[in-house]
């Protein structure tokens, strides 16, 4: 027997979803702070020891500033409703911060190699002390944000269906891993202030820093790849529109799919639209019921426009 969902247990779903998402957003609030407190920190240090290693860190610390910073936006503007000049809301905004974020990143990244390059042939003097004792800070950070977003995201029910919790739940995950990345520059730095330390090889600062800036291009690369691909309204990397296609020809009825359109408005936000052929008019609402909930639970397509036709001269 269905279970009849009365008003108050609608407002009790959506308290408890309200009550999630502020302790969600309070979370990722203190790490966003702790995280631009050490970016600070590091420039500084960076500059005074001279630390080309720090410094790339410091710049894999600033795309983790960004992601954050990103997360907030996402979450915020998702709760915005549409205008009568933004029918879709503010979700792309998500993407536009993602892609300018991406480019800053690629010019760092290319003055860290560019940089690390001139020092291959004369390594400057560097203090190895201060490195650890910043990086190792770091690390403490890295920690406090694991603890922070560990239980509150990532590890998430997959069982849940609904698409603004689903997307949050992919926005903190997107932070977790941001958060987990950064242990790694932290650890490089470490690594490189230890053999300074001990063995004078000032080179190693060099080395070290190169390697990280090669770690964050690829990943920069990937994002500004995604940005771009939402924003020019590419098919979901996850979604084929042959298999949406005969899907819907599946469905008892249908007789033909042309102008078949899908795209992403925002991460876990997938639409599409279309034209369907169908054989007998008088089923037709039956039929888009299913083809819906086709989409939706195959799919995860939660936005869909289709329109029925009874013919089609030319059929894709």
């Amino acid at each position: 027997m269905n279970k009849v969902v009365t008003k108050g247990d609608l407002y009790l779903e959506n308290t408890r979803k309200n009550i999630h998402s502020a302790l969600k957003i309070s979370k990722i609030k203190s790490v966003f702070m702790l995280t631009c407190i050490y970016f600070v920190i590091q420039i500084i240090v960076a500059l005074y020891t001279r630390s080309l290693a720090l410094l790339s860190d410091a710049g894999h610390m600033l795309a983790d500033v960004g992601g954050l910073a990103l997360v907030l936006f996402a979450i915020n503007y998702s709760r915005k409703p549409a205008t009568l000049q933004h029918t879709y809301g503010f979700y792309r905004v998500e993407i536009l911060a993602a892609l300018l974020n991406s480019m800053v990143l690629i010019l760092i990244s290319v003055y860290i190699l560019y940089e690390g390059y001139r020092r291959i042939f004369e390594p400057p003097e560097i203090q190895g002390l201060p490195m650890i004792i910043v990086a190792a800070v770091g690390l403490g950070v890295n920690y406090a944000g694991f603890r922070l977003l560990g239980n509150s995201g990532y590890r998430h029910e997959e069982t849940q269906a609904d698409t603004e919790k689903e997307r949050e739940d992919l926005n903190v995950k997107s932070a977790y891993l941001e958060v987990l990345n950064d242990t790694i520059g932290s650890v490089g730095v470490i690594t490189a202030g230890l053999i300074i330390l001990t063995t004078r090889l000032y080179i190693a600062d060099v080395l070290i820093s190169i390697g990280l800036g090669l770690f964050i291009l690829p990943r920069t690369w990937s994002l500004m790849k995604k940005s771009i691909h939402i924003l020019m309204e590419g098919v979901p990397a996850n979604i084929s529109p042959e298999d949406v296609k005969n899907s819907i020809l599946e469905v008892k009825g249908v007789t033909g799919v042309f102008d078949l359109h899908i795209w992403t408005i925002t991460s876990g936000m997938n639409a599409l639209s279309g034209h369907v052929v169908i054989i007998d008019g008088v089923g037709s609402q039956t039929i888009l019921q299913e083809i819906n909930a086709i989409l939706e639970k195959k799919f995860k397509i939660n936005h869909a426009t289709i329109q029925i036709e009874s013919y089609h001269s030319e059929p894709d």
